[in-house]
């Protein structure tokens, strides 16, 4: 079975799918793992502090108000992720592009495996570079990871190529020739 080429537009789409939903998504992601480690952290350290003394009561009205701040990050992290699966597929659907749906939730799925490793390559390519600073390195990676993600699941969902058959004409009633005046 031939499988379709893809389209300007279908590959338009899939790279601005890429840059903005992968872009959102790792916001959220980040800022979700940044919240459940933080969260848990502070959690540890408070309870272990707290249950030390008594003079260490401000850990304990410490505790509610950072367990606040970690629920707004949830939340923040929550609505990013959400949004990135909305537009990347309203992008992918507007391009045209064959089960938008499905291809976003592969890229961000995709792109939820392979963010954490790449945080870390990130860091060592910031690290061996004479002053770049790793966001903009991790800003970049995202954008070029996004777009070859967003591109690769985009090509693996198009549909089979049409295939014309050519046709023989013969015809079929007797020429009739028209007279105009």
């Amino acid at each position: 079975m031939t499988k379709a080429t893809l389209t300007g537009g279908q590959v338009g789409a899939s790279i601005f799918a890429g840059i903005f939903g992968h872009l959102l998504f790792a916001a959220g992601w980040i800022i979700l793992g940044v919240s459940l480690l933080g969260g848990t952290i502070a959690a540890i350290l408070g309870g272990t502090v707290q249950s030390i003394g008594d003079g260490a009561e401000i850990f304990g009205t410490a505790g509610g108000v950072l367990g606040g701040i970690v629920i707004g990050f949830l939340i923040a992290a929550a609505v990013l992720i959400v949004l990135s699966i909305v537009v990347s597929g309203l992008i992918l659907r507007r391009g045209k592009v064959r089960k938008p749906w499905a291809t976003t939730w592969t890229a961000v799925i995709i792109a939820a495996i392979i963010d954490l490793p790449l945080i870390l390559a990130y860091f060592a390519i910031a690290r061996s570079t004479d002053g770049l600073p790793f966001p903009l390195i991790a800003l970049i990676g995202t954008v070029v990871v996004g777009i070859l993600v967003w591109l690769w699941m985009t090509w693996a969902h198009r549909g089979p190529a049409v295939v014309v058959e050519p046709v023989e004409a013969t015809p079929t009633s007797p020429s009739i020739d028209v007279k105009r005046d």
